[in-house]
């Protein structure tokens, strides 16, 4: 289990924590929420691990029988909920209630982390909600999710809300060498995983270790480019999915970033996508510098109108329309 001294980044979130720890302000309820991948379950587990550690000031000490509990998955006061199926259901917020009246074995508290708490279902949430408002003496909640937004108000508005905020490509990367996955990878495959993160090194680990995504989005950019300025109806079915969708238009805003940076300055050191070199000549020479900055705008423009929730096949041929070079004037 990691301590809250090694976490890489969200630094004003862990010395926001510490400073509760040191001054015996800890709340019973915690919200952490931000986008897939980017630690906030990591920081609710040291946070856990400081809150059940007797030794600690501030931080788990890393060494003691709670933090060796901790690390292993099998500290009594620390209990994980995780949704059932599609949710977390209200049986599991009953048990919740059951265990909550229970004394503490360790330090006087109890620990309760939530992954995906937006999944509660609504009889869940009102159950949840009842305990919130009574909450017992020694219980700390820790609600890690994605999507706030799908919370009820009114469980909102009875936690401490922390915000996680994406992490520089340095701290991915430096997240991926502690992890030991970036010494598995040539240092450009890991610096285009931590570019193309968002921030985010859960997604950087699952780009590097999951399929390659990225390499079939690019084949399928180079078909639209070499046929053009053919029909651009072309296989789309990877992309039926909002998420990939908004994934592919991200990857070619970098790439078509990074053809426009070849075209100025005919280098590679500020460039993302450094092992698609040869693609990335090949579009410098098949569009003049005022094309690639009108498909940047073009694609720029897709991104902001999938987050408005147009219909991503609109916003698809948008993009496809630009890049194939069909009705420009």
């Amino acid at each position: 289990m990691p301590v809250l001294r090694d976490i890489v980044g969200h630094k004003q979130v862990i010395a926001s924590l510490k400073y509760a720890l040191t001054k015996s302000l800890v709340n019973h309820a915690y919200i952490f929420s931000g986008p897939v991948g980017i630690g906030k379950k990591t920081v609710g587990l040291a946070f856990a691990g400081t809150l059940l550690c007797r030794r600690g000031q501030g931080d788990a000490c890393g060494e003691c029988d709670d933090c060796t509990r901790s690390e292993r998955g099998l500290h009594p006061d620390l209990h994980i909920i995780r949704p059932e199926g599609a949710s977390i259901k209200i049986s599991q917020l009953r048990a919740v209630q059951d265990s909550a009246a229970f004394t503490a074995f360790g330090t006087g508290r109890q620990v309760f982390l939530m992954e995906q708490a937006e999944k509660m279902t609504l009889a869940a949430a009102n159950c949840f909600l009842k305990i919130l408002e009574e909450p017992p003496a020694g219980i700390v909640f820790i609600l890690v999710t994605d999507d706030p937004a799908g919370m009820l108000p009114t469980v909102l508005s009875r936690c401490q809300q922390y915000r996680f905020s994406p992490l520089s490509r340095e701290e991915v990367m430096q997240v991926l060498a502690n992890t030991g996955t970036g010494a598995c990878y040539n240092i450009n495959s890991v610096r285009v995983a931590a570019e193309l993160s968002g921030g985010c090194p859960g997604r950087a680990l699952t780009m590097l270790d999951g399929p390659d995504k990225r390499s079939a989005m690019l084949d399928l950019l180079m078909r639209i480019v070499r046929e053009r300025p053919g029909s651009v109806f072309l296989p789309v079915n990877e992309l039926v999915e909002r998420e990939d969708l908004a994934e592919f238009i991200n990857c070619l805003i970098l790439f078509f970033r990074d053809v426009l940076i070849w075209q100025i300055t005919g280098s590679t050191e500020l460039m993302v996508n450094v092992d698609r070199h040869s693609y990335i000549v090949e579009l410098a020479n098949t569009y003049v510098k005022p094309e690639v900055m009108d498909i940047l705008i073009t694609v720029e423009r897709a991104s902001s109108l999938l987050a408005s929730n147009v219909n991503q096949r609109l916003v698809l041929d948008y993009v496809l329309f630009k890049i194939a070079g069909q009705g420009d004037d």
